[in-house]
């Protein structure tokens, strides 16, 4: 998948700006927000549409339910990870594969996205703001900007999967 030309810039300036002004709990609303939206688009699709393609995309809406679950997991690992412990986890969550199916793969994303949202909420402040790794789109990210692409990952996902539902 490519992010649209231009794209990248607003979404880092927004990545930025949000995790700059929003509190830890600001943060985790908008997270479980974005999460709730995605499971609610994802539980939409009729489950003889779910391993559908349509000519010309890349995906079906299971596919693209597992990329967003997997690359989440990740991210809601890491930044866990460095909340709580001030240092990034060797290995990083997974969801499970797509042969798992809809609900396992969305009950393993629910659960390590509230773990991390659980730790944002009681971390004490930012004490690891220094501390980044890099995003493959974006550059560096500190903790707080990572988990804030949890929201926008998941809220792009959720507009991919309902434009694929709708043209069934």
């Amino acid at each position: 998948m490519t992010i649209p030309e231009g794209a990248t810039e607003v979404i880092l300036s927004y990545v930025r700006r949000k995790a700059a002004e929003w509190t830890p709990e600001q943060l985790a609303q908008r997270v479980e927000a974005a999460v709730a939206e995605l499971e609610a688009v994802a539980r939409a699709v009729p489950a003889d549409a779910l391993d559908a393609r349509r000519a010309g995309e890349e995906w079906s809406p299971l596919d693209c339910i597992g990329h967003v679950a997997e690359v989440n997991a990740g991210t809601a690992s890491r930044v866990r990870g460095v909340v709580l412990n001030g240092a990034l986890p060797e290995a990083a969550a997974s969801a499970p594969p797509v042969s798992a199916g809809r609900e396992a793969i969305l009950a393993a994303h629910a659960a390590v996205v509230a773990a991390a949202t659980r730790a944002v909420r009681v971390g004490d402040g930012d004490p690891d703001a220094a501390i980044a790794w890099l995003h493959p789109f974006l550059g560096d990210l500190n903790w707080r900007e990572w988990f804030l692409t949890l929201r926008v990952h998941s809220l792009d996902h959720a507009r991919q999967i309902e434009a694929l539902r709708a043209d069934r």
